[in-house]
């Protein structure tokens, strides 16, 4: 047990930061034990603390080439001490953190320097010393920074969890970095508001009298594990809007936030999804306001207790390497270091590359950092300050265009070309999501419309398929096979020629029903029935000197190359020539069905039945129908326009066999999504739906698109 004398001397030294290892333990354990003591002590530091912020306050003021103190600089000292001693009397309960009436120790840097230099201790005795005499009963690390570390602490008064910060050993040493963290502290108490952190309490340590403050706990999920969780589950495959609905009434709290903490005259200027936290209730919650800029007439500026005279360029210096700011959501304005013209639109640029990473999955300066890997710090910054801010739908094409102009305006380089305020930004992306109701209603009418197009063809496709199938089988067919005479050649020629012209009555999209044999390389058309040129209404069976005959076509080979009954159906013009298809207007396309014939007594393919339907009359059968679509188009396979209809305008003829992609290149993407799939679901505002018919898989077909 050591006297008052060893003792006092034990706390001047420590004042002067020269105990030793076994001092300072000595000290702590008399000071445990002796309540004069530890009174005695705290009053020291109060005193030294006060007399030499009294001394630093006057050199700003005072002319530094005079001797000694001025007498107003002793008058100042003078009452300071006084104000220590009252000070040091409230104290109620001087050995517990967070004891009534407590109040933080604002010492002197060389104070604050010397009275940090101590081992650092395993967390094990780390709990155990902060435990000693704490209402809050620390469980766990649960983060830490370049300035300080946060643990998960157990209210032991009011049985709750909460989250209490302190510095962490690096920044202990640095006195700057005990006035940013007395300002951090200060100025998130100050601005209270839900989506911002919770301040409970804010005090030093009483053995150590390291500075701390408790917080609201909300758990160790931030927006960047959301955003990470929702693009990997889009990557697998399960895209699902209302999660990206979620992420962004996320944003929408954080411009909250920020426009409200703009109002107190507080500018954030570290914005990222990291500093964003999510509470399992979807409470969104802004942290870290460490590197925040106080306005000049900023209210919180007013209200902070003399710690506001921290620079902007002492700031950037708290931490060894540490910038004001994250360099990938960082803003041009604070990449060129020009700190005097940081304002509230540097904070728009943050949310917007918020907004870019909840878009695309990736920091918006992701690329600018790659590229300047092998080049300096330095370098990367002025990229970024140089450089025009990157575009979302350069990384993710698929993103919402309009989305996608909000993010772009938020990020521009100039500052002038940028929202105006958060809150005018959290009112454009608020008033996308609204309005993706409507959206949605509107595409939901335009996929069922495009799908009911598509299937009422396809029902075309197989009622023709299924009605050449059945030409195929009628007795006639096989009796002109075996027949003998050409009285009885005109017996069952005539027999079939009845039975295709009821069939031509009865489906007025059919255009001709043909039977012809085929020998090798040539044909001969044994019955055809057709519809006239000019008068579709009048049927007529051809006679025999009128039948063709010739080359068989790719498609007659096609047909007769196919076992018995299966069918062959293609886009052509005339189905027993060799034409290339034609969507020019001249020769309409038709669609034909075929099927081979094969002799009943030797087995051996004989001819073919062919088919050929009216496609275009089929096409604007359904497209006289009333549609929401402002445009709707059938293409062939050469991605060449069959038919188009306009809301406005209806059939629009003179676009008939004009290149899709120079005519409607809004249907450019949905096109060559269709080559190789049977859907197009539009993703952006464009509202396009498209869908894919093959009538041979993978080779002919047809594609329709609608758009909005």
């Amino acid at each position: 047990m050591m006297n008052n004398k060893q003792a006092s001397e034990l706390i001047s030294k420590s004042l002067l930061g020269k105990l030793s290892t076994d001092e300072q333990a000595r000290m702590d354990q008399h000071l445990k034990d002796d309540p004069d003591a530890l009174a005695f002590s705290k009053l020291s530091v109060a005193i030294n603390s006060s007399v030499l912020k009294a001394s630093h306050s006057t050199s700003c003021e005072e002319d530094q080439s005079a001797p000694g103190l001025s007498q107003i600089a002793k008058n100042r000292m003078l009452d300071s001490v006084m104000q220590a001693v009252e000070r040091s009397k409230s104290i109620e309960n001087p050995g517990e953190i967070g004891g009534s009436g407590q109040t933080l120790d604002r010492r002197s840097d060389d104070t604050q320097k010397t009275s940090v230099k101590r081992a650092r201790l395993s967390e094990p005795e780390e709990l155990s010393r902060r435990d000693s005499k704490s209402r809050f009963r620390l469980i766990r690390q649960i983060g830490e920074g370049g300035l300080g570390r946060v643990w998960l602490a157990r209210d032991e008064k009011l049985n709750r969890n909460v989250a209490l910060k302190e510095m962490n050993e690096t920044a202990l040493q640095l006195p700057s970095a005990w006035q940013r963290f007395n300002r951090e502290a200060e100025i998130t108490g100050q601005l209270e508001h839900p989506n911002v952190i919770t301040m409970y309490q804010y005090g030093n340590e009483s053995k150590t009298s390291e500075p701390f403050y408790v917080m609201r706990f909300v758990g160790k999920k931030t927006l960047a594990d959301a955003v990470d969780e929702y693009h990997e589950r889009r990557a697998s495959g399960q895209c699902d809007t209302i999660v990206l609905h979620r992420l962004l009434s996320a944003f929408l709290d954080v411009c909250h936030a920020i426009a409200y903490s703009h109002s107190r005259g507080v500018i954030h200027r570290d914005l990222k999804p990291e500093n964003v936290a999510l509470d399992n209730f979807g409470q969104v919650i802004v942290l870290d306001w460490g590197l925040a800029k106080i306005t000049e007439d900023a209210e919180v500026g007013v209200n902070l207790s003399g710690v506001n005279d921290l620079t902007d360029e002492e700031l950037a210096r708290t931490t060894v390497g540490e910038i004001i700011g994250t360099p990938l959501y960082m803003a041009p304005e604070q990449a060129a270091g020009n700190l005097d013209q940081i304002d509230p639109q540097t904070d728009v640029y943050g949310l917007g590359a918020i907004l870019f990473s909840i878009l695309t999955g990736v920091a918006p300066h992701r690329n600018t950092h790659s590229d300047s890997e092998g080049g300096s710090f330095k370098e990367t910054l002025s990229a970024i300050a140089e450089r025009e801010s990157p575009r979302p739908r350069d990384v993710a094409s698929c993103i919402p265009l309009e989305l996608d102009n909000i993010c772009r305006r938020a990020m521009a380089n100039k500052k002038y070309s940028r929202y105006e305020s958060a809150a005018e930004l959290a009112n454009d992306v608020e008033r996308w999501m609204a309005d993706q109701g409507s959206r949605q209603s509107k595409y939901e009418n335009l996929r069922l419309e495009g799908r009911e197009l598509r299937n009422n063809v396809q029902a075309a496709v197989r009622d023709l398929e299924t009605n050449v199938r059945f030409m195929s089988k009628l007795p006639p067919i096989q009796e002109l096979i075996h027949v003998k005479t050409d009285s009885d050649r005109t017996v069952w020629r005539d027999r079939l020629s009845t039975i295709f012209e009821g069939l031509l009555s009865a489906k007025p999209e059919f255009r001709s029903v043909s039977y012809s044999e085929i020998n090798g390389e040539q044909y001969q058309e044994l019955v055809r029935v057709n519809r006239h040129s000019t008068d579709h209404s009048t049927i007529r069976s051809i006679p025999r000197s009128r039948l063709r005959s010739g080359n068989v076509s790719d498609f007659s080979k096609a047909v007769i190359s196919q076992n018995p009954d299966e069918v062959h159906t293609s886009l052509t013009c005339t189905p027993l020539c060799n034409a290339q298809v034609q969507t020019d207007g001249s020769k309409p396309v038709a669609m034909v069905a075929g099927v081979p014939v094969f002799d009943d007594s030797t087995e051996e393919p004989f001819g073919v039945v062919l088919i050929e339907c009216d496609l275009m009359s089929v096409l604007r059968d359904q497209l006289s129908r009333r549609m929401t679509a402002k445009d709707v188009v059938v293409a062939c396979d050469t991605y060449q326009i069959m038919v188009h209809s306009n809301d406005e305008q209806g059939i629009v003829d003179n676009h008939v066999g004009a290149a899709l992609s120079e005519t409607l290149p809004q249907f450019e993407q949905a096109r060559e999504t269709l080559q190789s799939d049977l859907e197009f679901i539009d993703e952006t505002d464009q509202l396009v739906y498209g869908s894919r018919l093959w009538l041979i898989n993978k080779k002919h077909g047809m594609m329709f698109l609608l758009g909005q």
